[in-house]
C-alpha cells in the first residue's frame, strides 16, 4: 500500500522524488540539504539517459531552483544512474556553509569560523545551563 501511495504521488517506487518540486522538497524536509540518487536528476529533467550535457542541464535547472549540488561542478555530476549526489538550498544555513567550504577566500573562511564559533557558543550554554 504505502509502495501504491508513493507511485500514485508521482514518486518512483524506492520512493525517491523525480521532480524539480520533490526535490525542493526534499531538501526543505531534510532542514536544506538530501541526498538523492542521480536517477531522481535524470527524471526530473526528463532526459533518457545521464550524461555530460544533461548534467549542465540538470545543474542549470537546480540553479534556477536556488539549489546546489556535490559534486559542485557540472562536469563532475555522475553519469551512473545509481550514484548519490548532495543537494542543497544554497539560502539555508547548511547551504551557505557547504558554499563557503567550497569556496577560497576571507569571506568564506570568516563564514566557516563564525559557523564554528556559534556552535561552539551554543553548546558552552547548554553545558551551562546543566551545571546550574
Amino acid at each position: 500500500m504505502g509502495e501504491t501511495l508513493q507511485l500514485a504521488k508521482g514518486r518512483s517506487s524506492m520512493g525517491e522524488p523525480n521532480s524539480y518540486d520533490e526535490i525542493k522538497e526534499h531538501v526543505e524536509h531534510g532542514k536544506g540539504v538530501a541526498t538523492v540518487y542521480a536517477a531522481s536528476l535524470r527524471d526530473a529533467e526528463g532526459a533518457g539517459r545521464l550524461t555530460s550535457s544533461i548534467n549542465v542541464k540538470i545543474s542549470r535547472s537546480l540553479e534556477q531552483r536556488g539549489l546546489g549540488h556535490v559534486p559542485f561542478a557540472a562536469s563532475a555530476l555522475p553519469t551512473s544512474q545509481w550514484d548519490l549526489v548532495r543537494v542543497f538550498d544554497k539560502t539555508s544555513p547548511l547551504g551557505q556553509v557547504l558554499l563557503a567550504a567550497h569556496t577560497v577566500g576571507e569571506d568564506s573562511d570568516e563564514r566557516l569560523r563564525e559557523t564554528v564559533d556559534g556552535q561552539a557558543a551554543v553548546l558552552l550554554d547548554q553545558v551551562r545551563t546543566l551545571l546550574t
